[in-house]
């Protein structure tokens, strides 16, 4: 399973295998929803993995 947080203008967007799940008003939030469903998935039979792309800075 892999999970992507994305910056966007005003939002941080939550991605499962690249399929919108939530979105957050705060980077914090949106981590904090990850945490929660790899604790209520956790299975030793698949892998997972987190990306975080954040906007680019002038």
């Amino acid at each position: 399973m892999k999970f992507e947080v994305i910056e966007d203008i005003g939002a941080w967007i939550v991605r499962r295998d690249g399929v919108e799940i939530a979105r957050f008003g705060d980077q914090e939030a949106a981590l904090a929803d990850i945490a929660a469903r790899l604790r209520a998935c956790s299975n030793a039979a698949f892998s997972y993995s987190l990306a975080v792309r954040y906007l680019a800075r002038a």
